[in-house]
């Protein structure tokens, strides 16, 4: 049987094993977490983005239909 020192040293041994796996799990989840942050945060830009320029092309829309209304109007009037 082992000796009593021995078993106290394996079981410290494993103990500090098991703190040190935990921490890098740990770490390498919280490194996923703020990859995928931000992922989503260019996502979001992005898509601010394209709802900027879909906007800025629906109010060109609206003035050219304007536009198209005028002169409408002065060809019946």
């Amino acid at each position: 049987m082992l000796d009593s020192s021995t078993l106290y040293l394996i079981m410290a041994m494993t103990g500090f094993v098991s703190v040190a796996v935990v921490m890098i799990h740990q770490y390498n989840c919280s490194e996923v977490i703020n990859r995928k942050h931000n992922e989503v945060e260019n996502t979001c830009q992005q898509f601010a983005k394209k709802i900027e320029l879909l906007e800025q092309g629906i109010v060109d829309l609206k003035v050219q239909i304007e536009e198209l209304d005028e002169k409408l109007d002065t060809f019946q009037a």
